[in-house]
């Protein structure tokens, strides 16, 4: 069987069941400001989530993957796309995650993070859409 992650992540073997469901939500959002931040910025952004989430940043990548990833030590942001403060917080989402005791991939904890962080770090208008697209897409979340 072939893996499906990047890097030590717990949990390996942990089925990653709404994964699926969880990105047809975000694809079903409109997100607006979709801007690229600068290498700096997103440090700062990486930063304040680790600060705000009690957490030690993790280690940015940015130059030595194919795809964006995280683990609990580790986030690549390897093309500019990715620089954008919703992957940023999908990202640190499974930062918090995994560091956490339920670490689940895109599972209930995880999503339950991730709506916090959008709510903590894009505002409320954006949570309030995702949570939406979460129960119309099924998307179970704590």
């Amino acid at each position: 069987m072939q893996k499906n992650w990047i890097g030590d992540i717990p949990n390996a073997n942990v089925r990653d069941y709404q994964r699926k469901r969880l990105y047809n939500a975000e694809d079903s959002c409109l997100w607006g400001d979709m801007k690229i931040m600068t290498y700096k910025q997103v440090e700062e952004l990486i930063y304040k989530i680790s600060q705000w989430a009690e957490i030690t940043p993790p280690r940015l990548i940015t130059d030595e993957n194919s795809i964006a990833y995280a683990t609990a030590n580790i986030i690549c942001l390897p093309s500019p796309i990715t620089r954008t403060v919703l992957f940023v917080t999908h990202e640190m989402s499974h930062v918090i995650n995994y560091k956490g005791k339920n670490p689940d991939h895109h599972g209930k904890h995880f999503a339950g993070t991730y709506l916090e962080v959008v709510k903590e770090f894009i505002g409320e208008n954006t949570y309030n859409n995702l949570r939406k697209a979460f129960d119309l897409y099924k998307v179970k979340y704590l």
